[in-house]
């Protein structure tokens, strides 16, 4: 019973240590990657130039106008799996070090949750719908802490956890300028 305790445990820890550098992940891919502050590149180009244009802080924060704008929500279908093979060598490590191999399993279930949570909610912010938790005061708040991403990109940095956002201090709680309704998303920045 112990054992099993023990595991449970071990799985559980790993889990959530993967949440909270899933979080920090999420912060260094967005900003150095996505926004093209170390290469621009694939996720530059795809994020910055094409997603942040289309997708402004104010009406054209939902703009989908086009079946074919669905793919400019969400990361392409090989990202998930080298995000999370860039996400391994902590685990393993861990693991190596420790002797518990369940840190693996927990750790790589935790990436793989957080990474799910990054393209349903964020398809969920830019794509709205008749969904319930939508109405939620948790939603509601992590919708607007990314909305106001696309007001100031390199500010709200993440979209599930803003963890890192907080303690990096690159949260923003309010528009510092009123977004105006009828603004293009390309000259808003």
């Amino acid at each position: 019973m112990t054992a099993v305790l023990t595991i449970v445990g071990i799985t559980a820890a790993s889990f959530v240590g993967a949440l909270i550098v899933g979080s920090f992940f999420e912060w260094a891919l967005h900003k150095y990657l996505m926004h093209g502050v170390l290469i621009k590149a694939y996720p530059y180009k795809t994020h910055d130039l094409v997603h942040h244009k289309l997708f402004g802080p104010g009406p054209t924060y939902h703009n989908i106008q086009h079946r074919e704008d669905d793919k400019l929500v969400t990361m392409a279908w090989w990202n998930a799996p080298v995000l999370m093979l860039a996400n391994a060598p902590l685990p393993l490590l861990v693991a190596w070090l420790t002797h518990s191999y369940w840190v693996i399993i927990g750790a790589m279930a935790g990436y793989i949750c957080y990474y799910i949570a990054y393209e349903y909610l964020h398809w969920c912010m830019h794509v709205p719908g008749p969904r319930w938790f939508q109405t939620t005061r948790a939603f509601k708040w992590i919708d607007q802490h990314h909305r106001l991403h696309h007001l100031q990109p390199m500010r709200n940095l993440n979209v599930v956890l803003p963890l890192a956002d907080f303690i990096l201090r690159t949260r923003l709680s309010k528009a510092p300028v009123e977004v105006p309704e009828n603004e293009p998303a390309a000259s808003v920045k």
